[in-house]
């Protein structure tokens, strides 16, 4: 019988494609597009569910960078409103005051996982696993080569879950990402010169952002997915 993973390989790569034709680390747009459907699911259908009131209250609500998408979501999305983040709040900051009875400053509150960030850890294993698999197929090599490729920290996550076949072409293919990166970086600082009079190709002036996603992974200003 097939795992559940196995099963789910040909959706995951019609995700994956897609997320391959987009700028930057698919696995970063993957799991970015896991964590908005958390928070609309969440917003949009459990602000009554006991067991997210409880994950919501052991942790105080949301870490900073997940508090942050939540209010994008809302803001930006019409079938989700404040009352649904009230709603869970309501419960988090009556805990937090609980907590606080008889604090007297010795140590902090004991604060859970923010559920945000368990959920975006899950995808990321889940997707790299995915994504590892896929890649012993040639035809989906072929796409994923015509990509953009990886940020250095999901190339690790992808390495360590790929067959031992993929492994080394997924590693050189990096390495050869990478030494173009260094390339660009280098004819940017040199025909910035007062001295060279060059023009720079579009790839050598976008060379310092892709350094900034390519080593750190990327950072999405706006929700991704659109569907009020």
């Amino acid at each position: 019988m097939k795992s559940e993973k196995t099963k789910d390989l040909g959706l995951a790569a019609i995700y994956l494609e897609r997320a391959m034709k987009e700028q930057g680390c698919p696995i970063c747009r993957r799991v970015r597009e896991a964590e908005e459907r958390w928070i609309w699911n969440v917003l949009y259908e459990l602000t009554g569910d006991p067991e997210i009131h409880e994950r919501f209250s052991s942790s105080f609500g949301l870490c900073r960078e997940h508090a942050a998408l939540a209010a994008k979501v809302v803001e930006t999305r019409e079938l989700v409103t404040p009352t649904g983040v009230a709603r869970l709040y309501e419960t988090a900051v009556e805990k937090a005051l609980a907590e606080l009875v008889g604090f007297r400053g010795r140590k902090g509150l004991t604060r859970g996982e923010c559920p945000l960030c368990e959920v975006a850890r899950e995808a990321e294993d889940r997707e790299s696993w995915f994504l590892g698999k896929l890649l012993a197929d040639a035809e989906f090599w072929a796409a994923y080569e015509r990509s953009d490729g990886l940020c250095l920290p999901h190339f690790f996550s992808v390495w360590s879950r790929s067959p031992v076949e993929v492994r080394p072409k997924l590693r050189l293919d990096f390495e050869k990402r990478l030494s173009g990166l260094l390339e660009r970086l280098r004819e940017l600082q040199r025909k910035e010169r007062f001295d060279v009079d060059e023009p720079l190709t579009p790839e050598e002036i976008e060379s310092w952002r892709e350094a900034l996603w390519r080593l750190g992974g990327m950072n999405y200003s706006d929700p991704l997915i659109k569907r009020d």
